[in-house]
């Protein structure tokens, strides 16, 4: 598999295909219908805590009664306690006007659910997040209704929430019944990095559409208060059964979301923007601004103590390899991304006695039937990890990284899975802007049952190869068509 060191004409090709391509942008999704403004719930003076109002218009807006029109500053106080998440239920429409803003501070749990739910229109939020996790995931307990509860373990209040609200939720609202007779069973645990989301979307929900979204931090927030995920897609039982400890997590029994769409969404200051498993879903118009790593106050514990935060990515759609493949990523589709920093703060790998965890780079994603058209990253950490995938195309992609940044650790782009089947990547430029690069730019994709790998028009940019060897990566398996250029640009 030839890899040539060239400085010819392809650069510019390949820049001007992926800087000319431009999507058609998609329309808003209009309130239409009855409406109803917020300001029949809350105080509306950005300052007094209106969770409870809140609560309670999302309520009355439910089955389609009428569109939620939040046309003032909300503050919506959730801190770490359990008790207060608002679930989104089906048929809410809720949409904001340009004087409309949520001003919220979730620790450890959600801020908004929608759990096997349907139907649900979010349309041009503005959420303005003013909390942040410790970077010391034990916190001794929890809040509930206002007091705390003291209990031992790591992930609280995250672990109370699962086990003490969403479950009652589901059993109430959603017909399932959590038999205990066979061992302790509750709502499905995706972890405390998931539920530190402002939107936790879990189970069968369907019909999700986001448009015209802004969800951010202050402009003088640090990193210790960005945002640590956006949203989280989850697994989680479906409506109307009964749950034993025996029930398997298989698609008879379990959904993930399906049929959602996220378009016009503007992010800035996240630790992860998505993350999970969907099917059927669209991401479009995506711009992503400050990102960075969980931290304390003083830039340092990046990952948190003990690295207990999963390592950021813009998007991290991911699913379990040995799990049922009815609930496998599929059909989803992702145009339009600028990816374009700055990173806040450092990297959490250095090398040396430092145990390794894991780059941020923007998009690490696997599935079947996957596209990703027009996506720019310059995040210093990488472009892509390619998981395993059956029906995976990357193309028009621009990324810029930085491997002395991550201290040589990770090449900008990676195969760190097995079993890649009809992968393509086409019209993909990657530039490494460190001084020398000594770590291969694209990672091996060793296994020998890989079936047609193909690179297509892919060139990488670096100043100079340093290291001893090829800087070729080894694509193994049958049916490959391979073919990258390695341009050097410095002396």
């Amino acid at each position: 598999m030839p890899l040539d060191i060239l400085r010819g004409p392809l650069v510019a090709s390949v820049l001007a295909i992926c800087s000319a391509w431009t999507p058609p942008r998609a329309a808003a999704v209009a309130a239409v219908g009855p409406q109803q403004s917020i300001k029949r719930w809350v105080t509306c003076d950005g300052i007094a805590d209106d969770t409870a109002g809140v609560t309670k218009a999302f309520a009355a807006a439910r089955h389609n009664s009428f569109t939620l029109i939040v046309d003032c500053s909300v503050r919506l106080r959730f801190g770490s306690d359990v008790s207060r998440s608002i679930f989104i239920d089906d048929g809410t429409h809720v949409s904001f006007t340009s004087t409309g803003k949520f001003i919220v501070d979730n620790v450890f749990q959600p801020a908004f659910v929608v759990a096997n739910s349907s139907d649900i229109v979010l349309t041009d939020w503005d959420v303005q997040y003013e909390g942040g996790l410790p970077a010391n995931p034990d916190m001794g307990g929890f809040r509930q209704n206002g007091r705390f509860v003291a209990r031992r373990g790591r992930w609280q209040p995250a672990a109370a929430f699962n086990d003490e609200q969403i479950t009652v939720w589901l059993r109430s609202n959603r017909g399932l019944t959590f038999d205990q007779a066979l061992g302790q069973v509750a709502s499905v645990w995706v972890g405390p990095t998931n539920t530190s989301s402002v939107f936790f979307i879990s189970g069968d929900v369907s019909g999700l559409r986001v448009t015209g979204m802004r969800l951010h931090v202050p402009a003088d927030a640090g990193a210790e208060h960005f945002i640590p995920m956006a949203f989280s897609f989850s697994r989680n039982y479906r409506s109307r059964q009964t749950v034993t400890k025996m029930t398997p997590q298989t698609g008879q029994f379990v959904a993930v979301p399906h049929d959602l769409t996220f378009s016009d969404i503007d992010l800035d200051g996240t630790y992860m923007g998505w993350q999970g498993n969907v099917q059927n879903a669209t991401f479009e118009h995506v711009r992503s601004h400050r990102y960075g790593d969980l931290q304390d106050g003083q830039g340092g514990q990046v990952g948190g103590v003990g690295k207990w935060f999963a390592p950021p990515h813009l998007f991290y759609l991911n699913y379990p390899k040995d799990g049922d493949p009815a609930l496998f990523n599929r059909n989803i589709t992702i145009r339009d991304v600028i990816d374009d920093g700055p990173r806040i703060g450092q990297a959490r790998d250095t090398g040396g006695g430092d145990s390794t965890s894991g780059n941020a780079l923007s998009l690490k994603i696997g599935g079947i039937n996957v596209v990703v058209d027009g996506y720019q990253s310059s995040r210093p950490d990488g472009f892509l990890d390619v998981l395993a995938s059956d029906g995976l195309t990357i193309r028009n992609a621009q990324a810029s990284y930085d491997s002395s940044f991550l201290h040589n650790l990770y090449p900008g782009l990676r195969f760190p899975d097995s079993s890649y089947r009809n992968v393509t990547l086409r019209n993909v430029v990657s530039t490494d802007m460190a001084r020398e690069t000594v770590r291969r730019p694209i990672g091996d994709a060793r296994d020998v049952s890989n079936e047609h790998i193909v690179f297509s028009n892919v060139q990488v940019r670096l100043n100079r190869w340093a290291a001893q060897g090829s800087a070729e990566p080894v694509i193994a398996g049958t049916n490959n068509q391979v073919s990258i250029e390695l341009i050097q640009t410095g002396q």
